[in-house]
């Protein structure tokens, strides 16, 4: 659904035409895919959604000023101004780099506000399960992403109507570091969140 896609180039300008193609493929008993909220709400495809009622896994992050610094470092490593592997099956290690304090509440505030504004869109879904980031990678500081915790994996498979199986990978975080490795001015936005509404979520700072 990423707009930079060759599923989606092929298929422009209506997306609705590959999760058609998705949902209806033949000897498939179950299709899925991970949408960002700018791509389910698309005008395309939130109708299309709303109709069929598929099964939601809602998943979000609790800690907004993670979210907030995680988003913009990721951005920068997309532009070429961060060298930084976006998936990695090696052991991470923080690469640092210098945020705005404003830039980093900014994006908070945004995240936050998009967050309300899913809730109020996702109550309209028949069946919707949320569940935090740290449920799901066993906290916000485990560093390996290989396998989702018991308790988690009970709750999504008993939501979804199958039965529990171990799944694994080898994938590791790429952030799973406190805030202070990596932000190189760490106690200037350290200092700016204390004075937000978004003190309760320095944690590791």
């Amino acid at each position: 659904m990423h707009h930079d896609s060759v599923w989606v180039s092929n298929l422009h300008p209506n997306r609705r035409h590959l999760l058609a193609a998705m949902v209806n493929q033949t000897g498939y008993h179950v299709s899925m895919c991970k949408l960002t909220y700018a791509q389910a709400f698309h005008p395309h495809i939130w109708p299309w959604l709303e109709k069929r009622q598929p099964l939601v896994v809602w998943l979000r992050r609790e800690n907004l000023i993670r979210q907030a610094v995680s988003v913009l470092i990721n951005k920068q490593a997309r532009r070429g101004g961060v060298k930084r592997a976006q998936h990695t099956f090696r052991e991470a290690r923080p690469v640092q780099v210098e945020l705005a304090p404003e830039q980093v509440l900014a994006k908070a505030r945004e995240l936050r506000s998009h967050d309300g504004q899913a809730r109020a869109r996702l109550a309209r879904m028949s069946k919707m399960l949320a569940v935090t980031y740290a449920e799901v990678t066993g906290g916000e500081m485990a560093t390996s992403a290989e396998r989702l915790p018991e308790e988690t994996a009970a709750r999504l498979c008993a939501f979804l109507g199958v039965r529990p199986e171990v799944l694994g990978c080898d994938l590791q975080r790429v952030n799973p570091f406190p805030l202070r490795e990596l932000l190189s001015n760490w106690p200037a936005v350290r200092a700016a969140v204390r004075k937000s509404e978004f003190t309760g979520m320095l944690g590791d700072g």
